[in-house]
């Protein structure tokens, strides 16, 4: 069987704009978890019509649980919720899985202008780098497909996104979905016709050539800038970990899922198991 993960995000969705509808509680929020599913299902169709037989769907937003699974079309595996060892890019390690595309993405957090620009988690972390180098989502994510010999083939979201993408994946395709003004504003046609463009995109880039999987060189060493000081205060206790002032804090690992797994467990890790989201 041969398969393609999708990791689909909602800042970079075509038409969403609002902080306050990126969550259950939002008032347009049922709009864009519709304009998520939809552009998912029209890169899922394109690489299926490509000839993979399976399309891996990795929820990568929020509390993970905005597709609408009674919207995707068929032949569509949806991994939901959280937490899981790999994160965004679960099943990446899986023999099955060929290549990967990134829907929907964000650039990094302190990206001037950049709409809803974070890095994970805004509430947990200011920045993130691997190996010195600023690492949005979308870099992280593609140094772990990388590791397991996997190329990124398809990139979506706004223009500061692609910018970014092309750091990490400059021979794969990408589709601008929208302009970015700031972090509150953006413009886009409407989801349907961007969803149309986003499908003839994806059909082009599973029909033609591949570039090289991004592949970084170990050791990985993940530099996480925090918002608050408590949260360094208390990872510097591991001995592990270095604490290099009051925001930031540095560990190194042989591997990108080990590098992955870390990233994980801070976004997550609460003593009594409830996921803060």
């Amino acid at each position: 069987m041969r398969r393609l993960l999708i990791s689909i995000d909602m800042e970079g969705v075509a038409g969403v704009a609002s902080t306050v509808s990126l969550v259950p509680s939002g008032w347009e929020y049922s709009a864009y978890r519709r304009w998520m599913t939809e552009e998912l299902n029209a890169v899922a169709a394109a690489a299926l019509e490509a000839g993979y037989d399976e399309v891996i769907a990795s929820d990568a937003h929020g509390n993970a649980q905005n597709i609408d699974p009674d919207l995707l079309i068929d032949n569509v595996q949806l991994i939901r919720s959280w937490p899981r060892p790999l994160l965004q890019m679960e099943m990446i390690d899986d023999e099955s899985v060929d290549a990967c595309a990134f829907v929907g993405y964000h650039a990094p957090a302190g990206t001037a202008d950049g709409l809803l620009a974070h890095s994970f988690s805004g509430t947990a972390l200011r920045s993130i780098r691997l190996n010195g180098e600023v690492a949005s989502e979308g870099y992280l994510n593609a140094a772990l497909a990388g590791s397991f010999g996997k190329a990124v083939l398809l990139v979506t979201g706004d223009h500061h996104a692609l910018a970014d993408a092309r750091r990490y994946a400059p021979e794969a395709a990408l589709l601008v979905t929208k302009a970015s003004f700031g972090f509150r504003s953006q413009m886009s046609l409407p989801p349907s016709q961007v969803r149309r463009d986003l499908r003839k995109s994806a059909a082009e880039a599973f029909a033609g050539l591949r570039g090289p999987p991004f592949v970084v060189e170990p050791l990985f060493m993940i530099e996480l800038e925090m918002t608050s000081q408590v949260a360094p205060e208390l990872l510097g206790y591991l001995p592990w970990i270095e604490r290099l002032d009051a925001w930031t804090v540095r560990a190194s690992f042989q591997t990108m899922a080990e590098a992955t797994r870390f990233l994980t467990f801070v976004i997550f890790y609460q003593p009594n198991g409830q996921i803060p989201l």
